[in-house]
């Protein structure tokens, strides 16, 4: 039989997550809907007093921006970790994708702005847009 549940030791969500919008999907009253077994979704933790956001360091909007409210209930509190991922039958989890401007690589998490920097700073380049996709035969972890 399976072990113990991830979510005994640090609880979280996985929710529905449109990668076009940006954002959570929400249903028609405004909260959101946890996934299905083997749908990839964003993963989302409760902000609580056992599991407090601190923030980042810098300016209170970029804290603010990875906060999500009213996610299931009137008044609650989710940080988004920016992950899409997928929970198995056995309940185990894995890593799918990144929102934004990251991808995961060989355990890393990438930022594609770091490496349309490193390629413009070749002289033959003007400008280099950069994105993640799915290389077959890799894992994705």
């Amino acid at each position: 039989p399976p072990g113990p549940s991830p979510q005994l030791f640090s609880p979280f969500e996985i929710v529905r997550y449109d990668v076009t919008e940006g954002a959570p999907v929400r249903d028609a009253t405004g909260r959101c809907i946890r996934v299905g077994t083997g749908e990839t979704g964003l993963l989302i933790a409760p902000v609580t007093p056992r599991t407090p956001f601190l923030g980042y360091a810098g300016s209170q909007e970029l804290s603010e921006q990875k906060l999500l409210r009213g996610v299931f209930t009137e008044g609650d509190t989710y940080f988004s970790t920016g992950d899409l991922m997928e929970q198995d039958a056995a309940q185990f989890v894995r890593f799918r994708d990144r929102t934004g401007d990251t991808y995961r690589w060989k355990g890393e998490n990438v930022a594609t702005t770091e490496v349309a920097e490193a390629l413009v700073a070749h002289e033959s380049l003007q400008e280099a847009t950069v994105y993640g996709v799915t290389v077959p035969g890799t894992p994705s972890r």
